[in-house]
């Protein structure tokens, strides 16, 4: 999975929706990203793998799952919803702007200045 600055972030939000609070992701050399709510995330082949050890892998047909057991599930109304290995939804997100996803839990996430650099979750 190449480095998005944006995915990190939205990913560690995903990581971190049971206890949510305002965060910045740098993107940093060589190939990696830091997270101000203690995340820090890096390529691992052909995934994304966060120094919580949870890996984000996507398959061919662009659905998401992550080692802890999360996956996937797109709903008619346009929100991706992140299920545990139960089914039960953590979190839910959708795109509402250029740059810009909203979650179920009232944050959200965005591309800052330079969007492959900086992007900031936040509660407005």
């Amino acid at each position: 999975m190449s480095l998005n600055i944006l995915e990190i972030a939205i990913y560690a939000m995903v990581l971190t929706a049971g206890h949510p609070n305002a965060y910045e992701c740098v993107a940093v050399k060589p190939e990696g990203a830091n997270c101000t709510n203690g995340l820090a995330a890096k390529n691992d082949g052909p995934n994304l793998l966060f120094s919580s050890g949870v890996q984000v892998r996507k398959d061919n047909q662009g659905r998401v799952s992550l080692s802890n057991g999360m996956k996937t599930r797109f709903d008619a109304t346009a929100w991706v919803a992140f299920e545990d290995s139960g089914g039960k939804t953590v979190v839910s997100v959708r795109k509402t702007g250029p740059m810009r996803f909203k979650f179920s839990n009232g944050y959200q996430c965005e591309a800052m200045g330079n969007p492959e650099d900086m992007a900031r979750c936040y509660k407005p």
